[in-house]
């Protein structure tokens, strides 16, 4: 009986924290209105302000939630408060089920509407045709590379990184809960997929037909309408097409990671742990790309990825795509732009913008 009383205590005390976590939020958002309308701002939208209220409360944290738990948390407060300011319309690379779209979710939370596109490029199309305010793709993989056809897109497209998240990956075998068979059967999924999993695969299916599809939603989609297809694929998928997991975590590295970015029409304001990603085309010279990295060596600015691509405009032309920590305004990247723009190349800042958290 005292055991009942004390937990019915317990209970009470967090039904009444509840009450209380309720109300503040209520009052949160309609400050959060206030403080829209006293911005005469139509950009809903700060990355900069969302990434410096994460970090503060990261510095007040005392546990025992996590970092991650924290944002989670907040991401969604924040994407429910900015929803009742407007409406967000944000584009994917789909169908439903994709780790991109895991990454739209853990970058703008779930109160937006998630418009779905069949391609990278169908991306960046809906928003530089303003069908969609942003978008979100991947662009690097930790264990196979760069997405080259991302790099091409911000090359081709008017549009600015306002945002980066880096999402763990976890590939998944789905199908329906029966025994592998030893044959007659295929396995879907995205080529990085296949790639990401090969030792896993020669191990337990060797022989098998390895289907590449455009997403590996896609190759849930197929797993779904055919007994004899299995697909590689996130929990995420496994729960659209209702699919069973017959063995989880089968990438071969299990620091597997790939890097999302938000493109759209803004700017980022500083936050002071910032990344700026620049496009800088040389020529076909000796020493080009030596004259490029040299004014970052010398003002000791931190470059955190660097990767290349033939321009499409000249031949034996390429196109540098470069990472450095810091905002384009700080006074070393501003000295570092002016260095470069006196270069005998093309200089184009893609964005500068918060460094991910959690």
């Amino acid at each position: 009986m005292a055991v009942d009383k004390n937990l019915k205590s317990i209970r009470d005390e967090i039904d009444s924290i509840d009450e209380e976590i309720l109300s503040l939020i209520n009052e949160r958002a309609k400050f959060a209105v206030q403080a829209g309308e006293a911005k005469g701002d139509t950009v809903k939208y700060k990355p900069d302000r969302e990434s410096s209220i994460f970090s503060r409360l990261n510095e007040i944290n005392n546990g025992p939630l996590t970092t991650e738990q924290i944002v989670s948390i907040y991401k969604e407060i924040i994407s429910s408060c900015r929803s009742t300011e407007a409406e967000f319309n944000i584009a994917f690379l789909g169908p439903e089920g994709t780790y991109s779209e895991s990454a739209l979710l853990k970058s703008f939370g779930a109160s937006v509407k998630k418009n779905s596109e069949e391609t990278i490029q169908s991306v960046f199309e809906s928003v530089q045709e303003n069908r969609s305010d942003f978008g979100i793709v991947p662009i690097e993989n930790s264990t196979e590379g760069a997405i080259n056809l991302t790099l091409d897109c911000l090359a081709n497209y008017d549009l600015k990184i306002c945002g980066e998240v880096e999402l763990r990956i976890k590939h998944n075998l789905l199908g329906y809960n029966k025994p592998l068979p030893k044959e007659g059967f295929e396995i879907h999924a995205h080529e990085q997929t296949l790639a990401q999993c090969k030792q896993w695969l020669d191990a337990y299916c060797p022989g098998i037909k390895q289907v590449s599809v455009s997403s590996n939603a896609k190759a849930a989609l197929d797993a779904s309408q055919s007994d004899s297809v299995l697909a590689i694929a996130g929990d995420l998928a496994a729960e659209k097409y209702g699919l069973d997991i017959l063995d989880k975590g089968i990438e071969d590295y299990s620091s597997n990671t790939t890097r999302f970015i938000s493109i759209g029409n803004i700017e980022s304001g500083s936050t002071g742990a910032d990344k700026t990603s620049l496009l800088i085309t040389t020529k076909n010279e000796p020493g080009a790309l030596y004259k490029v990295l040299k004014p970052i060596n010398e003002l000791n600015l931190n470059l955190t990825h660097i990767t290349y691509r033939p321009s499409k405009i000249d031949k034996w032309h390429y196109s540098f795509y470069i990472d450095i920590e810091g905002h384009q305004s700080e006074p070393k990247l501003v000295q570092l732009l002016d260095n470069l723009n006196k270069l005998d190349a093309e200089v184009r800042i893609l964005g500068s913008f918060p460094l991910a958290i959690g």
